[in-house]
């Protein structure tokens, strides 16, 4: 039980690092290979905020989500917009870019010593009828809960998320109706960076995070999004859990080493049954 527990909860951290990612891909069917380094970005400006005032990363998180969202915000709407009109290669090329050059700045600003970021509860642990709950990842999936809640809310409920599912059904149609695409498109992609910078804040309050591991927190997210079904928020959610599960009881019985084949074996599985993934998408509707 107590395997199952963590797995779960190691899921929740995977689901809210995750979100940006499936959201952007539901929105404008792009496949941000620049996620991985929003995230890790979030995760070093608040260890430097943390170094500078103090406090708890965790606050802090929420204005370096701002300069994020505002960085990703004129990537979007100069970068990636431009190129998406030329077919699906190139933007995913452009995210590709972006990423490299994302991380070689990182490199070069911070080397290549990994950060890990600290709170008093962040290796605390609840016991709940004799099972020990992460705090931290606790907090993690309840964040990532949140998350989804307020994203469903604003995509369904006010004039932003009318305009982005329009943007999302037939971009020249909302166009012609008077919708600004490409700037539903660069808030979009902000919202996105803003979430994954959370999300690089949590997974650093639980594990060392390099300039280098935004490939593998990509490739994580990416497996997520996939399984839970593309451009699916409340899909993620459930992707996420079930990775950490499979994760966590493929660590136990097999080994830890094969975790990721266990993972990733999964996930063919799952491709095969249903290529859409597990849930259909809830963004495009």
């Amino acid at each position: 039980m107590d395997v199952v527990v963590q797995g779960l909860l190691l899921g929740g951290l995977y689901a809210t690092a995750a979100l940006g990612l499936s959201l952007v891909f539901g929105t404008m069917r792009l496949v941000n290979l620049a996620h991985g380094q929003f995230l890790v970005v979030g995760a070093y400006l608040t260890s430097i905020l943390v170094s500078i005032i103090g406090g708890d990363p965790l606050l802090l998180a929420i204005p370096v989500a701002l300069v994020v969202g505002l960085l990703a915000y004129p990537i979007q709407r100069y970068i990636f917009t431009p190129v998406m009109a030329q077919g699906e290669e190139a933007p995913i090329t452009a995210a590709f870019g972006v990423g490299l050059a994302i991380q070689t700045i990182l490199i070069l600003v911070f080397s290549s010593d990994p950060k890990s970021l600290t709170a008093p509860y962040a290796t605390a642990q609840l016991n709940l009828f004799g099972i020990p709950i992460n705090v931290s990842l606790l907090i993690a999936t309840a964040i990532g809960i949140a998350i989804v809640i307020i994203l469903t809310f604003v995509l369904k409920r006010t004039p932003f998320g009318r305009q982005v599912r329009a943007a999302s059904l037939d971009a020249e149609a909302a166009g012609l109706v008077g919708i600004d695409v490409k700037k539903t498109y660069a808030r979009v992609m902000a919202i996105s960076a803003a979430t994954a910078s959370i999300g690089g804040v949590l997974v650093a309050m639980s594990f060392a995070i390099a300039p280098s591991s935004g490939t593998g927190w990509l490739l994580r997210a990416f497996t997520v999004v996939v399984i839970g079904g593309l451009g699916s928020l409340p899909g993620t959610i459930y992707g996420g859990l079930i990775v950490g599960l499979v994760e966590s009881v493929g660590a136990v019985t097999i080994g830890p080493q094969y975790r990721d084949l266990v993972v990733f074996g999964v996930l063919v599985i799952i491709l095969i049954v249903r290529p859409n993934g597990l849930f259909k998408k809830a963004v495009r509707t």
